[in-house]
């Protein structure tokens, strides 16, 4: 297989997970995919309320539907499991580190998961509000490096309010996938470790979601 066709069948797979995932009752996917678009493994891990068969009959007319292919049963894996029981996994923060440089404000945020660090850098001209969108933006890429897909998020606003005499990050970040638009929104109590609590109100408006988003 060809650098090029190789491209074209993780495209296609990615594609297909991204359609069972939207799936009601599915909580992950994994698709194998080989050269001219044929699937050769579905691995779907799924609620225990939903009816093995059902979900095997659905996954294929969504296929058949949104893409013309029809899917033989056989290739379809299922596993199910008490959603209530699930402890997933959360993206933490490993270090913030923030520097002026001349004119500049550079912010560095590392995050880890599993042992394995995503690291993530933003340059803005040096002002106190431009500090804390470097921040949140360096937090940002730093979940794009995890998810090895640049350029999916966005941010779209960050505000300090005041609520019952406690200060409090707001943020908006944008997930711009397929052309389609989403707006996420997260918040963090603000704490003496202001970059911190920036960075837990982008994990607050993403972490929920990251695993569904690819």
């Amino acid at each position: 297989m060809d650098k090029g066709t190789t491209k074209i069948a993780s495209c296609f797979q990615q594609q297909i997970q991204k359609l069972i995932c939207k799936l009601p009752g599915v909580l992950q996917c994994s698709v194998v995919c080989i050269k001219d678009e044929v699937i050769k493994e579905i691995h779907i891990l799924s609620t225990i309320d939903k009816n093995i068969k059902q979900l095997v009959r659905d996954v294929q007319s969504a296929i058949t539907a949104a893409f013309g292919i029809q899917v033989d049963y056989k290739v379809i894996s299922i596993a199910q499991i008490n959603e209530h029981e699930i402890k997933h996994a959360r993206i933490r923060i490993d270090s913030i580190n923030v520097k002026n440089i001349d004119n500049f404000i550079e912010a560095h945020v590392t995050l880890i998961l599993e042992g394995i660090k995503y690291e993530g850098r933003c340059i803005k001209v040096k002002s106190k509000n431009n500090k804390f969108k470097a921040v949140a933006e360096a937090a940002i890429m730093a979940l794009e490096a995890y998810m090895d897909n640049k350029g999916v998020f966005y941010l779209e606003g960050l505000e300090r309010i005041t609520v019952a005499a406690r200060e409090i990050f707001v943020i908006m970040i944008g997930i711009s996938i397929d052309n389609k638009e989403e707006l996420l929104v997260g918040n963090s109590i603000i704490t003496t470790a202001e970059d911190e609590s920036v960075v837990k109100a982008v994990l607050s408006a993403i972490n929920r979601r990251i695993n569904f988003i690819f």
